[in-house]
């Protein structure tokens, strides 16, 4: 699948409705490397959609992507808000997070709802 615009996306109820909003980029990594004690919850999900933020090499973006055994693909990029970017990765500094990936915090979750549902 090619990379969808953010307008694209919003029409795309097929891929929205299997975002899983709880899933982090540390426990897909452990569910899809199958590797972790916690991996097991995650063990049984053929694939999963899920957002995070993207601070490899210095950049700030929220990307959804899909996740399978075999492979992740960026499914889109989120257009949200540089102060929630900014906060988001000021709050997340010094945690350990897999290459440059971070979990969306509660007001980037509930951002990314609201441009979806509208």
């Amino acid at each position: 699948m090619t990379m969808l615009t953010w307008e694209q996306l919003k029409g795309r109820r097929d891929i929205l409705g299997r975002i899983d909003w709880e899933l982090t980029p540390g426990q897909a990594f452990e569910a899809f490397q199958i590797k972790g004690a916690e991996g097991w919850r995650h063990r049984s999900l053929g694939e999963a959609y899920y957002f995070y933020l993207s601070v490899w090499r210095g950049e700030r973006r929220v990307l959804l992507v899909r996740r399978g055994i075999k492979e992740s693909e960026v499914i889109a990029e989120a257009p949200v808000p540089t102060q929630l970017l900014e906060d988001l990765a000021a709050e997340a500094a010094g945690q350990d997070m897999p290459r440059g990936q971070i979990a969306i915090n509660q007001a980037v979750g509930q951002w990314l709802r609201r441009e979806l549902e509208g």
